[in-house]
């Protein structure tokens, strides 16, 4: 029986995608070093497109050829593209949420985790008894019934990452923004080509390209990001504040902190060290700040926090739970030092203040913070004046 697919199509489809692959990694390899959770899901849906374009022409290769290790081969092959997939999609809703807001909800996480868990168990069971795909006595792949059961998922999983981004964009407002599409279109035309034409084989390269898609965008917004944390620095503070100058009816609260005895951690422990703090409380921040807002590296161990609301008691929960996080840390980390921040905050005015007049205001609530730290704390005050 001749086979219903083109080799040498598939061959070149998954070549294309192995060398963007490849290069996308040679290119990025000082961002992937970089150990943040949004940067640890890029380099898995990385892995999972380059074994993926790997295993596809393997699974069609042996796909016909009679033999036991044929067989072996199209079911491990198969097998892998379809857990490949799924979890290469499940990456970027993690990275999304991450990115956007600094960490996932525990109800997100386990609701992921079961849709993951479904289609393991499904695969599973393929193995003893065909409901996704068989292979019949000529080596030869057919589709059952739950091969579309994985098309749900891997579209159940796109839809989770709208609503993710939506859910961050409402609550969050201007301060939340990532181009989604970029990695949305390759994946769901891919998706709707193969699952319609059978031998046409693109999603691997379809999750390559929306890989390139991502970190192209990662790449423009860099004159945004502070290097050393990751987190959003004072160009992008400028940036936002000119916008907000232009919105004056925006409900924004610049929330500004600052560590405390943060040069002795330097002078005693060393720069390292101290880099390791400043990147410790990013990580707080984030969390802290979640989807409400952005948390910008104002300067040295200065941040201010932007965040979508006005309302008193949402402003103080944050900081409530910034402390907590702070107290937490210091806590289960067996640290030579303990990390704590002086805070001051002020809703913006702009129809009655002027952009300077806001950052002096939670500047010097800051301050007033910081003496009252100072005068309860034997160490020196380095803003002293």
């Amino acid at each position: 029986m001749s086979p219903l697919f083109n080799l040498e199509s598939i061959y070149v489809a998954n070549i294309i995608g192995i060398v963007l692959i490849v290069v996308l990694i040679i290119c990025n390899l000082w961002r992937l070093q970089s150990k943040t959770p949004a940067n640890k899901n890029l380099v898995l849906m990385m892995f999972f497109a380059l074994t993926s374009c790997i295993a596809d022409p393997i699974s069609y290769t042996m796909k016909g050829i009679p033999g036991l290790m044929p067989k072996i081969a199209v079911y491990a092959t198969s097998t892998w593209l379809f857990a490949a997939n799924m979890l290469a999609v499940l990456c970027w809703v993690r990275f999304l949420g991450y990115y956007l807001n600094g960490s996932i909800t525990r109800k997100h996480k386990i609701a992921l985790n079961t849709i993951i868990v479904a289609g393991v168990t499904v695969l599973i069971v393929n193995l003893f008894h065909p409901i996704v795909f068989s292979i019949d006595e000529n080596n030869l792949y057919e589709r059952k019934s739950f091969y579309f059961f994985f098309t749900v998922i891997d579209y159940l999983l796109v839809i989770n990452s709208l609503f993710t981004y939506y859910r961050s964009k409402q609550r969050g407002g201007v301060l939340k923004f990532f181009p989604i599409w970029v990695y949305i279109v390759p994946i769901i035309a891919g998706g709707i080509i193969q699952s319609l034409f059978y031998g046409i084989s693109v999603i691997p390269t379809s999750i390559a390209i929306s890989i390139a898609g991502i970190l192209a965008s990662l790449q423009n917004e860099m004159i945004y990001r502070d290097a050393l944390t990751g987190v959003f620095n004072r160009t992008y503070l400028d940036y936002q504040l000119k916008k907000f100058a232009k919105r004056p009816k925006l409900k924004i609260t610049g929330i500004m902190l600052d560590l405390n005895d943060f040069k002795r951690i330097n002078d005693e422990q060393g720069h390292s060290v101290g880099d390791e703090a400043l990147i410790a409380t990013t990580r707080i921040l984030q969390k802290g700040v979640g989807s409400l807002g952005s948390v910008v590296r104002y300067a040295g161990d200065e941040f201010i926090l932007l965040i979508n609301t006005q309302d008193d008691e949402q402003i103080k929960a944050r900081i409530e739970k910034i402390l907590y996080l702070f107290e937490k840390y210091n806590a289960d980390n067996e640290k030579k030092y303990t990390l704590s921040a002086s805070i001051g905050y002020h809703k913006l005015d702009l129809k009655n203040e002027n952009i300077d007049t806001f950052i002096n205001t939670i500047d010097s609530r800051m301050y007033e913070n910081k003496k009252a730290f100072y005068a309860t704390h034997k160490v020196m005050d380095r803003r002293k004046r």
